[in-house]
């Protein structure tokens, strides 16, 4: 694991958004305390630990960052229903409390989505989107609650291609980077191939595939260094290839 440069701090916040009560952290340097990049953990039983090691390599480079725990999830509350829609309103909150422009967003698995979103709100001035085995979601799922009724949304073959982010996307003019695992077995490869279609105003969409890694990403990277200092190229743009298979 990876250690904080001197003088860098961990500063946990208390985020309240709608009823819920969100767990958070700033991580900065001694004399700015503030951030441009924000990181979104993904579904399951994810929580924003599992980016801290990616986080510490960030600010080895000199890159502050905010995470949040979203509801349900981690040190935060669980007392209404969850939902996309409802990640969207934590994930802007914290967007707004936490960073300042020009702002990059991770979004990892679930986060995918959200981070999109967000970067198709011109007013939150977001120059880079990175997403990480990004998913995307059929509109209908948007605001159902995580249950029966979403799931049903998501079993239906290709549901992913009638996303509502994919039309909203071509409005987005900074930057993509769409990181796949090569042995992905939960996200299509295609998903990023749509992204990149439909993001016609982008100044830049590159699509990255990693060899030997499935969809735990995250926790791969808690472990493996290399894989960290990979991740962190992309996310700071110091290193541009574009996929071989793109």
């Amino acid at each position: 694991m990876g250690t904080l440069p001197d003088g860098w701090i961990r500063q946990e916040h208390v985020l309240a958004v709608g009823a819920e009560t969100l767990a958070a952290d700033l991580l900065h340097g001694p004399v700015n305390g503030t951030a441009q990049t924000l990181v979104l953990h993904g579904a399951g039983q994810g929580d924003r630990q599992r980016q801290w090691p990616l986080r510490q390599t960030l600010a080895q480079r000199g890159c502050a960052s905010a995470a949040i725990d979203f509801s349900g999830h981690g040190k935060s509350s669980a007392r209404l229903p969850n939902a996309l829609s409802k990640r969207l309103a934590e994930a802007q909150a914290a967007l707004d409390a936490f960073t300042v422009a020009p702002r990059t967003v991770i979004g990892v698995s679930m986060s995918g989505e959200i981070a999109l979103r967000l970067a198709c709100r011109p007013e939150n001035r977001i120059g880079h989107v990175v997403t990480l085995v990004g998913a995307v979601y059929d509109g209908a799922a948007f605001d159902l609650p995580f249950g029966p009724s979403f799931s049903a949304v998501l079993r239906r073959p290709d549901s992913w291609r009638n996303a509502t982010v994919l039309s909203l996307i071509g409005r987005y003019t900074g930057r993509l980077t769409l990181i796949r695992a090569r042995e992905d077995a939960v996200i299509p490869a295609e998903v990023a191939e749509l992204i990149r279609e439909h993001a016609v105003a982008a100044s830049a969409c590159r699509i990255i595939d990693l060899p030997g890694v499935d969809h735990r990403v995250s926790e791969r990277s808690q472990q493996d260094a290399a894989l960290r200092e990979q991740l962190a190229d992309l996310i700071l743009e110091q290193k541009y290839q574009e996929s071989t298979e793109a």
